[in-house]
């Protein structure tokens, strides 16, 4: 048959992504080759349930040669490579028909999504050459960060049509494979000094483990010295060269780099928005929103450019409504906001942008309307987002709005319910939001805190034995037990009155931090009802005030309690009126 394609892999204990993996991809292609370089878990039992086609290799220290081998056990025309922690997302049959269509094609480069933030979906796309021809021409070279050789630049093409999505990796699995990764590197490196990709990829490993200083020599070699001939390596160094500079705050390297990059690349959407930035860190809004504006009319560059999604888009429409918002044009960073979340409603940092704007300008009640008749409380982030503003605004009430009255509701997450039932405790809706605290169960990341929120509660409605028999409970958590502390002398204060504990004997800065705490949650109280007033909360408030005056270092943290307090009412009120002075 003819045009068949072998899925080739190597794999080590891959138990928990090679499922996923060959799921995406065993309807594509027609022999799946993998080969084991010393699993310990069941990746062998899971690959079994795909292939017969299953080898073990002795690992070397040499992906190269782990991937030569599987290649040369696979009877396909085509070669097709994945890593068990990748997927392939194309139409049913797209393998088939991007291999047949030219026969002068030998390989392709297809893209690859790497996720940057999942939630906010903000991913970079490489191109990598992971589909080629099984001949003797195309096999794999390098101990480390192995590339399939090319001998003929004409006879490798690329497509859109088939797309490899990495999964996200945790960051401790990310910095463990970052220094296994930059050992390899370093050694190679020795061994070749002037292999620029070898450098490039350096470049990144250090960029990744946040050593900027360190990379910057390695991309700075690897982006003068390849060529255009090798764009789909020459344009990442470039835009991780612009990176590094940024995060050294090399401003106006990266600027002069921007601008001799833009006249030679002029639809690279990156070098626009990564120069838009540094201009933005200095200041200088003006020339940042021309070069976002340019970032926005390049969209998505061609396929052989590097390119962090949203770049184009939602990313410079964000930076654009800032940089609008510092030279005192509102209604246009209002306009860049909302244009940013209508491209992407998952990257809610405009969101915020947006609060503060109408809060300033509008008030609370408007602000709460904008968001409703807008839509953007029925997206989950964007709603807790808002909400939780609302509430360290203030507005317990208009908080627990932003979660009642949308699709939100319809959806009650652990998460969902933890910071529904503060929102309404705080608003004096005791019941209800108690009721949303107890639906949480003991084993939730939401628990601690949520048994701390009841607390407050109880002691709010004078429930004083339901909330000693908490504290109580409590007191077996050890990570609670200062809270807890805290809790039994208030208790036995608003029933007996006088101290409710001794000072601040034992862990005096855990004791501070607690009641701190709690004298911040009361200060966050504010009933529904015009007029309504909670009868325990002066008394709840000057305990706690007695009780940090008892130990020199309560005193101090008291005092910057509401130093902070004071800062941010300045702070709110220098943003409305402008108080701060305005950057043009």
């Amino acid at each position: 048959m003819n045009n068949t394609v072998t899925l080739a892999m190597i794999v080590k204990n891959e138990a928990g992504n090679l499922g996923d993996c060959l799921e995406s991809v065993k309807d594509q292609v027609d022999e799946i080759v993998i080969v084991d370089t010393g699993s310990t878990d069941n990746t062998l039992e899971i690959a079994g349930r795909y292939t017969d086609k299953i080898y073990t290799y002795p690992w070397q220290g040499d992906f190269s040669a782990a991937r030569n081998y599987a290649i040369a056990r696979s009877g396909g025309q085509w070669i097709l490579y994945l890593d068990a922690d990748e997927r392939l997302f194309c139409e049913p049959g797209q393998l088939k028909k991007t291999v047949i269509k030219d026969d002068q094609i030998e390989a392709y480069l297809l893209p690859l999504d790497y996720p940057i933030n999942e939630s906010t979906g903000e991913y970079n796309r490489f191109l990598v050459l992971r589909l080629f021809k099984n001949t003797k021409d195309y096999y794999f070279a390098g101990r480390i960060h192995e590339q399939v050789i090319i001998h003929k630049n004409e006879a490798v093409g690329f497509t859109q049509d088939i797309i490899i999505k990495h999964q996200a990796v945790s960051p401790k699995e990310r910095n463990r494979k970052r220094g296994r990764n930059l050992t390899a590197l370093k050694e190679a490196c020795a061994a070749e000094p002037q292999n620029f990709f070898l450098q490039y990829y350096l470049g990144i490993e250090w960029l990744g483990l946040g050593k900027p200083a360190q990379a910057l020599p390695f991309l700075e070699s690897a982006y003068r010295n390849i060529t255009d001939n090798h764009l789909h390596f020459r344009m990442p160094a470039l835009r991780y060269l612009l990176t590094c500079l940024n995060a050294l705050e090399k401003f106006d390297d990266t600027i002069c780099l921007g601008q001799e990059a833009a006249l030679r690349y002029p639809q690279y959407t990156d070098i626009y928005y990564l120069t838009g930035i540094a201009l933005e860190e200095k200041a200088e809004y003006k020339l940042a929103v021309k070069w976002f504006e340019e970032a926005v009319k390049c969209g998505v560059p061609p396929v052989l450019y590097t390119h962090m999604q949203g770049a184009g888009s939602f990313l410079a429409y964000y930076h654009m409504g800032y940089c609008c918002q510092n030279m005192g044009r509102p209604d246009v960073a209002q306009t860049c906001y909302e244009q940013a979340l209508h491209v992407n409603k998952s990257y809610y940092y405009p969101a915020t942008s947006l609060f503060l704007l109408m809060l300033t300008h509008h008030g609370p009640r408007f602000t709460f309307d904008y968001f409703n008749e807008k839509g953007y409380l029925n997206h989950t982030p964007i709603a807790l987002s808002i909400a939780e503003l609302f509430f360290s605004y203030g507005y317990p009430g208009l908080a627990k709005k932003c979660l009642e009255g949308s699709e939100v509701s319809r959806h009650m997450t652990e998460e969902i319910l933890f910071h529904l039932g503060r929102y309404r405790i705080y608003s004096e809706n005791f019941q209800e939001g108690l009721i949303c605290l107890d639906r949480i169960p003991g084993d939730s990341q939401f628990s601690n805190m949520a048994v701390t929120h009841r607390s407050v509660a109880l002691l709010l409605t004078g429930c004083l034995k339901e909330c000693r028999n908490l504290a109580l409970t409590m007191w077996k958590n050890k990570q609670l037990r200062p809270t807890s502390r805290v809790l039994l002398g208030l208790c036995r204060f608003m029933q007996q009155g006088g101290m409710a504990i001794q000072g601040m004997q034992g862990n005096e800065e855990e004791l501070v931090q607690c009641s701190l705490h709690l004298l911040d949650l009361c200060y966050h109280y504010l009933p529904d009802r015009p007029g309504d007033a909670c009868k325990n909360l002066e008394r709840l408030i000057s305990h706690l005030e007695t009780l940090l005056i008892t130990s020199p270092k309560g005193i101090q943290k008291l005092e910057q309690f509401y130093q902070d307090k004071m800062n941010a009412v300045r702070e709110l009120f220098d943003y409305k009126f402008q108080t701060g002075g305005v950057g043009v």
